[in-house]
């Protein structure tokens, strides 16, 4: 009886982990950006306020709870905090904070130099 618990227990928590990345009331999405970049500052009218959103993108070479940091292409260390809040997408998916480890990529986004809204795992730039 155990295992059963156990094993619905673990498949309503990958059902929950696995759940399509909510869209959050006026955060918008990730720009769209071609080519080679590590770092973009782009003021985009939110809500009809003028923001501006940094983004950031490269390997992550340390992650806690409250904060992951990047090494960018140029070499550039660059600290990205979190919060509670910060919705995190692996393969179009929402997942838990659990998920980022050292050696991954990633791209982070964060309004006004707040914690980071949006990160996403990303394949190698």
């Amino acid at each position: 009886m155990r295992t059963l618990v156990a094993t619905i227990a673990a498949v309503a928590s990958l059902a929950v982990t696995a759940a399509p990345a909510p869209a959050a009331k006026g955060l918008p999405p990730f720009p769209k950006l071609g080519g080679s970049w590590t770092h973009v500052d782009v003021n985009r009218k939110i809500n009809g306020v003028w923001h501006t959103l940094s983004l950031d993108r490269g390997r992550i070479i340390k992650v806690s709870q409250v904060q992951i940091t990047l090494r960018e292409a140029d070499g550039t260390i660059q600290p990205i905090p979190l919060s509670p809040s910060t919705l995190i997408t692996f393969r179009g998916f929402g997942v838990r904070s659990a998920v980022l480890r050292r050696g991954l990529f990633a791209m982070a986004m964060r309004i006004d130099d707040g914690p980071a809204v949006r990160v996403r795992v990303i394949r190698r730039p």
